[in-house]
Formats: C-alpha cells, sequence, structure tokens
C-alpha cells in the first residue's frame, strides 16, 4: 500500500500547483473577489454528506478497512453546516432567487464541478471496502490541498470583517488533522498492507481518476474566478494590483 500513499502524495503536490491555487495564493486579486468560488462549490459540498452517509458508509461490517471508512465519514460528513453558517456571512443568500441559484448550480459552465460528485458516487457505491479507502484518501488529499489555499483567504476576510468563517477558515483546516485516519498509528497500519499485483494496478487507476476529475471542477472554478460577476446578482469586486 506504501506506493499508493506515495501516488496519492505525488498527485497532492502536482494539484497545489493547479492555477486556481495559484491564483488564491496571489495578491493580485482582493480576498473577498477570491471568495467568489464560494456558491459555486455547493452542489459538492452539499453532495459530499450524501457522499459519505449513502454512498461511502457501510454499517454495520465486520470489515476492519470498512470501520476505518466509516468513522471517517461520521467525522468528515457534517462540514456541510459550516458550508451554510459561511453563506450567511459572507451575504450569499439575499442574492438569488431559488429557482435562479439552481439554475445557476446546473449551468453548463459548472458541469465539470457536478461531475465531481457523480464521478465519486460511480466509483464508490458498491466498491470494496480497500477501494472505498483509497477513494476517500484521495478526497481527503485534495481536500487538504484545497483548505490550505483557500483557509488564509477566509482568515483575511474574517480579520476585515469580523465574520470568521468555519468552512473556508483555519478553523475547518485544522480539524482534518484530527481525523482517524491522520493517526499515526493508523497511517502505519494502511502503509503495511500488502496488496496483490492487480490490486495495486487497480487501486493507482483510482488514484489518477479521482486527480483527474478534481482538477476538472478545478477548471471551473478558475474560470467562474477569472469571470467577473459570474455568480447572478453578485457586485463585481475590483482587483488590485
Amino acid at each position: 500500500m506504501k506506493t499508493i500513499l506515495q501516488r496519492v502524495d505525488e498527485r497532492a503536490r502536482q494539484f497545489e500547483e493547479h492555477a486556481l491555487f495559484v491564483r488564491l495564493r496571489s495578491n493580485d486579486i482582493l480576498a473577498e473577489r477570491k471568495l467568489d468560488i464560494v456558491p459555486p462549490l455547493a452542489h459538492f459540498v452539499m453532495t459530499f454528506a450524501d457522499i459519505y452517509t449513502a454512498v461511502l458508509r457501510d454499517e454495520p461490517t465486520n470489515d476492519p478497512l470498512q470501520r476505518l471508512v466509516n468513522a471517517h465519514t461520521r467525522e468528515d460528513g457534517h462540514h456541510w453546516k459550516w458550508y451554510l453558517n459561511d453563506l450567511d456571512k459572507l451575504g450569499c443568500n439575499p442574492r438569488l432567487s431559488f429557482s435562479d441559484s439552481l439554475r445557476f448550480l446546473w449551468s453548463e459552465p459548472l458541469l465539470r464541478t457536478r461531475m465531481l460528485s457523480y464521478e465519486i458516487c460511480r466509483m464508490g457505491l458498491h466498491a470494496a471496502p480497500l477501494d472505498r479507502l483509497v477513494l476517500v484518501l484521495c478526497i481527503e488529499a485534495t481536500g487538504a490541498v484545497t483548505l490550505r489555499n483557500i483557509a488564509p483567504v477566509g482568515d483575511a476576510v474574517a480579520a476585515r470583517t469580523g465574520a470568521i468563517l468555519s468552512y473556508f477558515g483555519s478553523h475547518h483546516l485544522e480539524t482534518e488533522n484530527d481525523h482517524t485516519l491522520e493517526q499515526d498509528d493508523v497511517h502505519r497500519e494502511i502503509e503495511a498492507m500488502d496488496l496483490t499485483p492487480a490490486d495495486e494496478m487497480r487501486l493507482t487507476d483510482t488514484v489518477e481518476q479521482v486527480f483527474q476529475i478534481f482538477r476538472r471542477g478545478a477548471d471551473d472554478l478558475l474560470h467562474h474566478l477569472e469571470s467577473p460577476g459570474a455568480f447572478p446578482g453578485a457586485a463585481t469586486r475590483s482587483r488590485v494590483g
């Protein structure tokens, strides 16, 4: 399993160099403007809760790997509540009617963002515990990259406005380190697992697929970030620099 974990780490490092994160780390866009990617994430964030509850979790189970997956889905499955709270704090709710919100989320420019959820469902539904575990490890790796790059933005907005963000600030990033899968003994146990050549080939393909669909989703978010006023009803914020 060590080779699979190394591949996940390698793809995560590459993912961090996506142009979206380069833009989030740059100083030429106001922090508030960077957070215009918050509304387009709604489909994934809200579906993510169902993925962890109804697709990847399987209870009761006697399989130790499925128990790990179950533990993680319970730890991570409630973060959508933080997202909704942040929408309130960022003033997103008064901008659109419900029907306009649906049109926006299911628009053509956000297709690849929606495909994130659909592809993960396709890969995770009825998958074996080992495959689900690797799927979760990939999701968590992409999530860690995203949070490392967005949390400083959320904290900068909070410092200026006093609106402390739970999902898009340091709070979310810090809680990730407390997850069961981040414990040293659990990580060593996973790393020491023996895989058959067939397992290794299949899981390697899983890693490649997951990171590919997340890169495509990041492409959508980058396009949105670089299109002022792409969120209907949003006031265009000026660039600096």
